[in-house]
């Protein structure tokens, strides 16, 4: 179907610039639905030149491939995708639902002071949420990052742009393992085993790759930069980590961070400043052997997690208090103020101390 059969991006006032993203393979910009002017969508048109595809079939065939894997995902932390399109100049169009509140790069970007715990660790539960889902419906992302991540209004957090994404089963969850045999990503947030062998060879299974950008995500909202450069021994930063854990586990070889009782941490600088329970978490999803790092899910059911406060409701249970367990009463006051205790609460704002546009 023609773009223009349903989408207008004329008489848009409040958005006069409607191109709101660049890339080497696509533009995505705003337009409105032609029955309803209130409705506004985003809609990355992808170029057909500049060396991204070799040839009309590549063109035709890459973004089929990525919109089978967009078009069947649903859940509120996956930004949706509404339809594809045919645009101008016989361009590939996917249109999707429009995320107001920019991405998440450039909110860490715009705050005028370091986030508060609750606000960044909501943004961080919501991305492990995401990622568990995809995982859980066989997809990897492959390319986590805070610029990849965009946010709606009230503060909901969207994983975007699945160029890269791979399909790791097609049977979940006894089918077939497909690993990855190429370097993909943003280098800061590629983990270890994703860079090539002595041999030249790259094998791994991209799940692990999602569960460590998740993490290093997670040191950008809080110190708004990454702990490596690149995990590879070449950089000093990220030697210096991985011989200060070799330090702690001859000296520790019995500690497992996956115990609540766990007390005992590696001299790692860059995790002082986290609890206990954040500095466990953080080391089982930064461990440099992806046969030990942890799934996206264990994380999500790990105890530090289980604890954070959302902003936002993101899923159809989190709005059903018993889901919570919590049983209300509307007579009484006691079992009403328990679940003013649950996890799901709107007392932060994310976009509170970003720098106003003039």
């Amino acid at each position: 179907m023609p773009l223009s059969a349903k989408y207008s991006s004329f008489n848009l006032a409040p958005l006069r610039r409607n191109t709101i993203g660049k890339g080497s393979t696509a533009v995505v910009k705003t337009v409105h639905a032609v029955s309803d002017h209130n409705k506004i969508y985003a809609v990355k048109e992808f170029h057909k030149h500049g060396g991204a595809y070799d040839s009309e079939h590549d063109y035709n065939a890459k973004l089929a491939v990525e919109y089978e894997i967009v078009k069947k995902l649903r859940h509120p932390n996956i930004v949706h995708t509404e339809e594809l399109c045919l645009g101008p100049h016989s361009r590939w169009c996917h249109v999707m639902e429009y995320c107001a509140g920019g991405d998440l790069f450039a909110l860490i970007k715009s705050q005028t002071e370091p986030m508060a715990p609750r606000e960044r660790n909501c943004l961080f539960k919501q991305l492990l949420r995401g990622v568990a889902y995809l995982h859980s419906v066989g997809v990897a992302h492959r390319d986590i990052k805070p610029e990849n991540l965009l946010l709606t209004l009230d503060g909901t957090l969207k994983i975007s742009d699945f160029g890269v994404s791979h399909v790791v089963q097609e049977d979940i969850p006894d089918g077939e393992v497909k690993l990855c045999t190429a370097v993909c990503g943003s280098e800061p947030y590629i983990s270890p085993e994703v860079f090539p062998a002595e041999d030249g060879s790259v094998l791994y299974d991209p799940r692990t790759l999602d569960v460590w950008s998740c993490a290093i995500t997670f040191f950008c909202i809080t110190f708004g930069g990454h702990p490596f450069a690149k995990a590879d021994m070449s950089d000093a930063r990220y030697k210096e980590y991985v011989e200060k854990l070799e330090k702690f586990y001859n000296k520790h070889p019995d500690a497992d961070f996956s115990s609540s009782d766990c007390e005992d941490f590696p001299n790692v600088r860059m995790l002082t400043p986290f609890s206990n329970a954040c500095r466990r978490l953080i080391l089982r999803m930064l461990e440099p052997d992806p046969k030990k790092r942890i799934t996206a899910q264990q994380a999500l059911n790990d105890s530090f997690v289980h604890r954070i406060e959302l902003c936002c409701m993101t899923t159809d249970a989190d709005m059903d208090p018993a889901a919570q367990g919590v049983v209300i009463d509307a007579t009484d006051k006691n079992s009403q103020k328990n679940f003013s205790k649950a996890p799901i609460r709107r007392s932060h704002s994310h976009f509170a101390n970003s720098k106003k546009k003039s």
